[in-house]
């Protein structure tokens, strides 16, 4: 063969049969039989001897591709190792092994015509990213391209350069190029990083990986290491306005409960998926995350009923054949308040309430003696400070809370062996002063693969986690509204002591002692989770291609909940005989009660997989998968009352009013998933997957669905009026269609008989007897709800990546959601029957993300821009029968768009008491109660008075419909930068309660009110008016201002800084000296700047009372180092 073998440009075909597979074995210890018919390209041997030998090899199109071995029907009997040597001489070509790796490479030093320059000689080495050598990387002088080399086996080249001024560029295949200015220097050492988001990039698709360029669905991904830059708790938090229509808001910056919530496409909340197993993403630590994927269309319905509103896939890091490589991580910061409504003094609660009373009693008619709380003295007081204003805010918020975060993980191997092992720890305190809340939580992870024998590899996964949150024993909604409750002119504490805390206006709330746990108690979370995951993969002998999986995972979480609640006293002060006596006894008893949940749950799989090429041209991968899940919940709690306050367990509680409790429940699920994929040469694509499910939630008979969904795509840039066209890497369209069942809205067993128990008490003598509750008629009707998708996606990719678009629009329709039956039924019918499936809507919307990357010398950068619009609309919504025109109208929402606000629509504020005497009536009472500055109400039919036949839609709601972000990266030199900004428009915050009404139910105010309509005078009533922003005051404001409006509707589209990063990595020559891999140090923030038109409450917050934790602002400083 040796003599036979010859090179040409003509492509012809190849027959061949392999005997023998390895496993951990060399290219000389690995055993190939070969049948080689005449002629037959490179390319196409080297494809088959990897599927046969399981070794991938690298090398570059311009290179292989072009080569033909050419002669007889030829034999081969030897080694790996003997084939290539072969079939590579008089090709220029030569080949270097790396563990499983073999290189392929152009056997080139030139030294061919070269031209008359002053040539100096450069060598160095070249590595990858975790510092392993790379062989066969093409380095080239720039200024003279016949100046070319390739790098060995241990990654060493050297290579004539034309002096100073010229550049060495590096480019190996999966990696991004380099350009190096030569300067003076002799060698020059670099590492190269791999190219992400080339058309080569392999994305994580549902049960399995597919290369990005042959996807058909809507799929996004991002790799782990773009998450781990921002310094965040919950990874949750890292991953909005990354990619487009993921969807995520924090609604509160309370460590362990930042109410962070992610869906996709505005659909709902989404599944997640972490290694093979439904999870949540909100514990994980950032730096053991690999990939993180999110399906979008109906390609999502091979994960089940679960996965109707998209699928976030995570996957963890494995371990990589080399040596071991330790890595450790840290930063530590400071939050800050990012934006939370101001409080006011006492001066204007003063003047607040002044002006509250005088209104009230003008409207009453001025019948009365009018009696004001406080004289024109006492405000001027606590304006000048003789009089002492009490910020509560202040006084319980401290400005700068830590943060801190430590990583270490250890990962490497052999090719029989790889592990990665991780570590980390992040420690999160809260803005109380009282050092009361604080999150902290481990993570342990352990990644093994191991080939067992020959075609046999097992893998086991294991994580534990725990996690432990802090909080007083009163809840934050509670202890945020005791803040702007209390009125500035009460003292924190009797006689301003702090020995004894003081009585507030508002008694059982004095929100300092409240949030003191070692007084008043605390409110203690633990969870403890653990995963296990052991999988085996078996390659089937004599069929190319297939194999066999088994899998199975154990997912075991516990929560403890502790709830202390001890006896605290309020103190006064009698400043006659200088004496603190109790004013106020809280928590009495002392009390106490825990509880326990325990959940467990497990996902057995068994799987074949096919994937083969036929003829150089047929790609075919088919999958067939059964799945079984089984979910177990117990929970248990006790409470108990204590005579003796500090002893806080359950054995010192006395027998009065305690309560036991404990509940049970099971749930299981059944799947079977085929899924077949083909494409022909690259250019014509096409997916159909399906999944028969089954659910433990309804009754047999309506228990399993077929949900089915296809695909196809079409690389337009492979045909032959494309194919030339040299700046068109990718041009693809591809379309989805598909169907997924949903069941998460559905009560378990409504087709079963039964009883409610307990349900209420009943009085036998002096025992309380639970009371017990026939469920009502068994509904067998019930099935789930159906989604039907359809998206259309284009995909470009120009100049060799310098420019790329990926473009989507989608239309999710939903049938047979919840309801119980109305329309049909008389409104008199007093009876409520059992749930259907009726109603049914529907979404639309688009996505666009825009990708720019270019290196220029030494200067490297990217942009990516991304925006995703969703609306959702109700095509059928269950009602009662209208009795009118106007109730049809205000009430049909069937057909009619979601996400908007009805009100009345302001014409803005009445100037003074003619405007009020001729307006339409506002207030059933001849506009007697209104004011100058109160609300004017538009009059749309035109009848003289404001019912509810003049509300229209006034807006938005609360929900963004636009989602865009910006990520944007920049290098030069040994300077990494790193910006992520981040907003949403389309949707409103709607002002109620606190930040509508001034001392609404008794509390204080917000500095906001200092800008309202007043009297100049405000002892005297008859003075003129000022007007301002905000209506004039009355004491929970009056039922006319508290209309809903389009008054209190405020836009909070927002534009963010969400991300900011910059780092420094210190020089590899100087640093290796001392045994260290890599080195790098960094400044961070989250939260940085925001631009919005709301000026007092966060728009992300939920609340539009005010009373929300406030999101922080986040600085930190960290550290990267590997060895």
């Amino acid at each position: 063969m040796k003599s036979g073998l010859c090179l040409s440009m003509t492509l012809l075909s190849v027959n061949i049969f392999a005997s023998g597979t390895t496993s951990g074995q060399t290219l000389n210890e690995t055993k190939i039989n070969f049948e080689i018919k005449a002629n037959t390209s490179l390319k196409n041997v080297l494809s088959d001897l990897q599927k046969q030998t399981k070794f991938n090899f690298f090398y570059s199109s311009s290179s292989v591709n072009k080569q033909t071995i050419v002669g007889p029907k030829q034999n081969f009997s030897g080694t790996a190792d003997e084939l290539l040597a072969e079939i590579l001489e008089n090709t220029g070509l030569a080949f270097s092994e790396q563990g499983n790796r073999v290189v392929i490479y152009e056997n080139v030093a030139s030294t061919k015509n070269k031209p008359k320059f002053q040539t100096r000689k450069i060598s160095g080495t070249v590595r990858d990213e975790n510092g392993s050598p790379i062989a066969g990387v093409t380095v080239t002088s720039k200024l003279n391209p016949t100046y070319s080399t390739t790098t060995n086996d241990k990654g060493i080249f050297e290579i004539s350069t034309t002096g100073n001024n010229d550049f060495l560029q590096f480019s190996f295949v999966g990696y991004k190029s380099q350009e190096i200015p030569v300067g003076s220097k002799e060698t020059i050492n670099t590492s190269m990083d791999l190219a992400i988001g080339s058309l080569d990039e392999v994305v994580v698709v549902g049960y399995g990986t597919q290369k990005k360029a042959t996807v058909t669905g809507a799929v996004a991904q991002i790799k782990g290491e773009d998450i781990a830059k921002s310094p965040v708790a919950n990874v949750t938090n890292a991953l909005v306005g990354r990619l487009p229509g993921l969807r995520a808001v924090q609604r509160s910056g309370q460590p362990g409960a930042d109410g962070s919530g992610i869906d996709i496409r505005g659909f709902g909340n989404a599944l997640v998926i972490v290694d093979g197993i439904p999870s949540s993403m909100s514990n994980l630590d950032p730096n053991e995350i690999e990939t993180f994927s999110v399906i979008k269309d109906a390609s999502a319905s091979v994960y089940g009923v679960r996965a109707a509103n998209g699928v976030v896939l995570i996957t963890t890091k494995k371990g990589k054949i080399g040596k071991p490589s330790i890595n450790y991580s840290t930063y530590y910061g400071f939050q800050r308040i990012n934006k939370f409504p101001e409080l006011g003094d006492a001066a204007l609660y003063a003047e607040l309430s002044n002006e509250a009373v005088t209104n009230t009693w003008h409207i009453n008619g001025r019948t009365s003696t009018l009696s004001l709380p406080f004289s024109k003295e006492q405000i001027e007081q606590y304006r000048n400070g003789t009089l002492k204003s009490y910020d509560w805010f202040n006084e319980a918020i401290q400005k700068n809370s830590p943060q801190s975060y430590h990583n270490l993980n250890v990962s490497g191997g052999t090719e029989d062996v790889k592990y990665f092992m991780n570590l980390g720890l992040v420690d999160q305190d809260g803005f109380w002063k009282s050092g009361a809340t604080n999150y902290k939580r481990y993570n342990v992870r352990g990644n093994v693969e191991a080939k067992i024998v020959n075609g046999l590899t097992a893998e086991l996964n294991l994580m534990a986690r725990m996690g432990k949150t802090n909080n007083p024993s009163t809840s934050t909604p509670l202890l945020m509204a005791g803040l702007y409750r209390t009125y500035p002119t009460y003292s924190f504490y009797a006689n301003d002591n702090p020995e004894y805390p003081g009585i507030p206006n508002n008694a059982s709330q004095n929100t300092l002692m409240l949030m003191d746990r070692n007084k008043t108690g605390y409110n203690d979370q633990t969870e403890k989770e653990f995963n296990g995951i052991f999988s085996l993969r078996y390659d089937i002998p004599k069929v190319e291609g297939l194999y066999a999986k088994a899998y199975y995972a154990y997912n075991n979480k516990i929560t403890d909940v502790k709830n202390y609640n001890r006896k605290y006293n309020l103190y006064s002060y009698n400043a006659d005989n200088k004496t603190y006596n109790v004013g106020f006894t809280g928590n009495t008893p002392s009390n106490l009660n825990v509880s326990n949940l325990n959940e467990v749950n497990t996902v057995f799989q068994l799987s074949l997989n096919y994937n083969r090429r036929f003829a150089d041209a047929h790609n075919v991968s088919g999958l067939f998968l059964f799945e079984a899940q089984e979910g177990t919940t117990n929970s248990l709690s006790a409470y108990r009352q204590f005579l003796i306050d500090g002893v806080d367990e359950l054995f010192a509680g006395i027998a009065a009013n305690q309560r036991n409790d404990g509940s049970s429940s099971e749930s299981a699920r059944l799947g079977y998933v085929g899924k077949f994929n083909y494409d022909y040469k690259g250019k014509y694509l096409a997916e159909f997957a399906f999944r028969y499910d089954g659910t433990y939630k309804v009754m047999d008979g309506s228990r399993f669905g077929f949900f089915p969904n296809a695909s196809i795509g079409w690389k337009i840039n492979e045909e032959n009026f494309l194919k030339d066209v040299s700046f068109i890497d990718l041009l693809k369209v591809r379309a989805s269609h598909g169907k997924v069942g949903d069941d998460e809205d559905i009560a378990a067993f409504q087709y079963m008989t039964g009883f409610t128990y307990p349900n209420g008490n009943y009085i036998f003598g002096s025992s309380a007897i639970p009371g017990l509750v026939d469920r009502g008629l068994p509904n067998y009707l019930l099935t789930w709800y159906t989604s039907k998708t359809t998206n259309i996606g284009l995909d470009v990719s120009l100049w060799k990546g310098l420019l790329g678009a990926e473009i989507d629009v989608f239309y999710r329709k939903r049938d047979g959601l919840l309801a119980n039956r109305l329309l049909s039924l008389p409104n008199s019918f007093g009876a409520v029957l059992p749930q259907e499936n009726l109603n049914g809507d529907s979404h639309k919307g688009f996505e666009i993300m825009l990708t720019h990357k270019n290196r220029i010398g030494d200067f490297n950068y990217s942009i990516s821009p991304n925006m995703s619009w969703t609306r959702s609309k109700n095509e059928y919504l269950e009602r009662a029968p209208s009795t009118n025109l106007v109730d049809n109208w205000r009430s049909n929402n069937s057909n009619r768009w979601k996400n908007i606000y009805w009100g009345y629509v302001a014409d803005g504020q009445f100037q003074n008491q003619e405007e009020i005497n001729v307006a339409a009536i506002q207030d059933d009472q001849a506009n007697k109660t209104l004011l100058p500055g109160d609300i004017r109400y538009k009059d749309l039919n035109g009848d003289g008075i404001i019912t509810g036949a003049d509300q229209q839609v006034i807006g938005r709601g609360t929900t963004p419909e636009l989602f865009y972000g910006l990520n944007m990266s920049a290098g030069y030199k040994n300077f990494d930068l790193s910006l992520l900004l981040q907003g949403a428009s389309n949707f409103n915050a709607y002002f109620t309660e606190e930040l509508q009404n001034p001392l609404f139910n008794n509390a204080s105010a917000y500095a906001m009110f200092a800008d309202r309509w007043h009297r100049a005078d405000q002892f005297n009533p008859d003075s003129e008016w000022i007007p301002g922003k905000y209506p004039s005051t009355v004491s929970s404001g009056t039922n006319n201002n508290k209309r809903v409006s389009s008054f209190w509707l405020k836009d909070a589209s927002y534009l963010r800084l969400k991300n900011f990063e910059l780092g420094y990595s210190f020089d590899k020559e100087m640093i290796n000296k001392l045994k260290i891999r890599n080195l790098r140090v960094y400044v961070s923030g989250q939260n940085v700047l925001t631009f919005d038109k709301i000026k007092y409450i966060d728009p992300e917050a939920e609340s539009g009372r005010g009373n929300y934790y406030p999101q922080p602002r986040i600085w930190t400083a960290g550290l990267n180092i590997g060895f």
